[in-house]
């Protein structure tokens, strides 16, 4: 009688396969780890881009009456703004150069609004877009740091 060839069962495993398995355990662990410290950092950084609250000062350039560009010259704006700006190592020397050039800044803030129909200031939200824009034309106008907002404590129009 002959003996029937016997089939040897391959273990499925082996040292090599056991591995191959923990490299690949191992790679997925540490992208994890990695993605949460980026997101982590991230997240963090996301919260300190603004200024710091209780470092915010501020600056009121006084009150100014603007003729507005509508025909007929009747239509005028008087207005009060206050710039917000952090009180940082960047901004050291902010203060000093608001109150030294307060006329220029002012003159900045009369050309912005004179360019402006009474249609453009009246609309309740028009006061941020005016803000906006008056913000960037005075930043334009300094060297020693940057203001961060502007108010307003007195916005009339007629």
């Amino acid at each position: 009688m002959a003996a029937a060839p016997q089939v040897q069962k391959k273990k499925f495993f082996t040292v090599k396969t056991l591995l191959i398995i923990l490299i690949i355990l191992l790679f997925l662990a540490g992208l994890g780890v990695g993605g949460y410290i980026y997101l982590k950092s991230t997240l963090a950084s996301e919260k300190k881009s603004g200024p710091d609250p209780e470092k915010l000062v501020t600056f009121s350039m006084g009150s100014l009456l603007v003729n507005l560009a509508d025909p007929g010259g009747s239509n005028f704006m008087r207005l009060t703004p206050v710039l917000e700006y952090e009180e940082s190592k960047e901004n050291k020397k902010l203060g000093e150069e608001l109150s030294k050039n307060k006329v220029v800044l002012q003159d900045c803030i009369i050309r912005v609004i004179r360019k402006k129909k009474l249609a453009d200031v009246q609309p309740p939200d028009s006061i941020d877009k005016v803000a906006e824009e008056l913000k960037t034309e005075i930043n334009k106008n300094l060297h020693q740091g940057q203001i961060h907002r502007v108010y307003f404590s007195e916005y009339l129009t007629q």
